[in-house]
Order: C-alpha cells, then sequence, then structure tokens
C-alpha cells in the first residue's frame, strides 16, 4: 500500500488527461489573447475542438468515463461545441473568438472541479 496521498493508476491517468487538457486551454487562450498565429496556435484549436470541453465533461461524470474516457472526450467536445455555434448563428450571435473564450474558460474551471473532487475523494 502506498501513502495516503497516492492516487490509483486510473486516476493517475484522468488526472494527467486534466491536465493535458488544461495546458492545451490555457496555451491557446493566451495565443488568441495575444493575436498570435501560426500553426501552433492551429495544433491547439484542433486539440482544444477534439478534447477538452468534451474532458471538462467527462472528467464530472465518471461513469461515462468507464466507457473510454479518450473517445467519450471527443464524442462530447464535438457535439458541444457544434451545438453552441450553431446556437450562436441561429441566435446572429455569432463572435467566434468571444466563444472560445467563454469556451475555454467554462472547460477550465470544469477541469480543475475534477481534479478537486478526484482529490477530495482519496
Amino acid at each position: 500500500m502506498g501513502y495516503p496521498g497516492d492516487l490509483s493508476p486510473a486516476a493517475q491517468r484522468a488526472e494527467l488527461l486534466d491536465l493535458a487538457g488544461a495546458l492545451v486551454a490555457v496555451v491557446l487562450l493566451v495565443l488568441v489573447l495575444r493575436g498570435q498565429p501560426g500553426p501552433l496556435r492551429l495544433l491547439l484549436t484542433l486539440g482544444f475542438t477534439f478534447f477538452v470541453p468534451g474532458r471538462a465533461i467527462v472528467t464530472n461524470w465518471p461513469r461515462m468515463a468507464r466507457w473510454s474516457a479518450a473517445g467519450m472526450s471527443m464524442v462530447l467536445s464535438l457535439a458541444v461545441l457544434t451545438l453552441l455555434a450553431t446556437t450562436f448563428l441561429w441566435a446572429h450571435l455569432w463572435q467566434p473568438v468571444v466563444l472560445f473564450q467563454a469556451e475555454a474558460v467554462l472547460s477550465l474551471a470544469g477541469l480543475t472541479v475534477g481534479v478537486v473532487r478526484r482529490r477530495k475523494a482519496m
């Protein structure tokens, strides 16, 4: 048996996925706020689109993570971002940078809550 603060292997993987998602969101948010274009921003945008919002949901919904933490993160990310973009377009409120900033902040909040809840459950 390890130390009381040790995480199980599954919890360690979940925490690594959460931290990777948070890192992608923070770096991309900084690049967007600075207005820096380039290949790094494009790659981070793809990573954010396919992973981060869904991971923020999956980390707070452990039953869904049992199916496939990475797979469900991708499916949910695409579904949520498509729904939000469609809603904003229909409402004639299309401002993609503002929408991304809101998604990034909400995703970071969800990832933070997931990490805190996992640590409290130890």
